[in-house]
């Protein structure tokens, strides 16, 4: 395997901290393509006083009740540029909302066929919740106060304040400005690791302030695979495609280390005509059976 490969593997790797036949799949609807940036409006809403905490706190249950659709149908065009020389390639991909999906290369090979990929797609899925720890987070009762009457006695302790506290499990967060992101009116966020910066790997976000929609992130990761060491700074895209909120480009520069070997690399991924199949074959996500239907 050339060195290069690891390397998009590790860069892989941080965009997922953050991851057939040419024709239409079976059960395909029209393809809905990805809506045009609304025109920002001539008098916004007054934006509400939040913590940068609160921001974080409110664009987090936005994705985390972001839909999902059960299959995915698209077009991924890749373009890796290695010691000044440029590759680019196609890929048709189904993808199933359990982590299964199908790659395919546009051109064939040299032996007349389409190199052919299962598993999860390469380098993400498009519905990919980059904050994948949008999670609620775990309840624990507060201890009682010192002093508190014991259980069942109906006498209760005066309350002399409450104050509503914020705060994140992995990220320290800091509100770097309002910005204009493409004619949206955006919170433009920075994080810092509360700890393994490796597993927390977001740098910046840009969150819609309506919506709470991440319309782009910055990710700086490192990481280890084995023997192989690598590093890659990251920047992904987002747009609404019909109902769905997808992936629209990605793109980072990765370097990576073997013993005394070293390499480098930069990566781009775009996105493109989706679909949204009722449903596919069952064989398109099984590499055995997917051989038996090959002509």
């Amino acid at each position: 395997m050339k060195f290069f490969v690891a390397i998009i593997a590790l860069m892989a790797l941080a965009l997922a901290f953050i991851g057939g036949p040419g024709t239409a799949a079976s059960g395909a609807q029209p393809a809905p393509t990805a809506s045009s940036s609304p025109r920002p409006s001539p008098t916004p809403r007054p934006l509400e006083s939040l913590t940068p905490d609160q921001i974080l706190s409110r664009t987090e249950n936005t994705l985390r009740h972001n839909p999902d659709p059960t299959y995915i149908a698209y077009t991924m065009n890749e373009i890796f540029v290695h010691h000044g020389r440029r590759h680019e390639y196609t890929y048709h991909v189904w993808y199933r909302n359990d982590g299964q999906g199908l790659m395919q290369s546009a051109a064939p090979g040299r032996r007349g066929r389409h190199e052919t990929f299962f598993g999860y797609p390469f380098p993400s899925a498009p519905d990919n919740n980059i904050l994948l720890y949008a999670t609620p987070a775990p309840f624990s009762p507060a201890p009682a106060p010192i002093g508190s009457p014991p259980a069942g006695s109906s006498t209760n302790p005066q309350l002399l304040t409450h104050e509503s506290v914020h705060g994140n499990r992995y990220y320290v967060v800091t509100l770097a400005g309002l910005e204009d992101y493409h004619g949206h009116q955006v919170y433009h966020l920075t994080l810092r690791a509360v700890r393994d910066e490796r597993q927390h790997p977001w740098r910046d976000l840009w969150v819609d302030t309506q919506s709470y929609q991440v319309w782009k992130a910055h990710a700086d990761a490192g990481g280890s695979v084995g023997p192989l060491s690598g590093h890659a700074v990251a920047d992904v895209e987002f747009a609404p495609v019909g109902t769905y909120w997808m992936v629209r480009q990605a793109n980072a520069d990765g370097q990576g280390r073997f013993g005394f070997i070293s390499d480098s690399g930069h990566y781009e991924y775009y996105f493109s005509d989706f679909s949204f199949p009722m449903t596919l074959p069952d064989w398109y996500f099984d590499e055995a059976a997917f051989d038996r239907h090959r002509p």
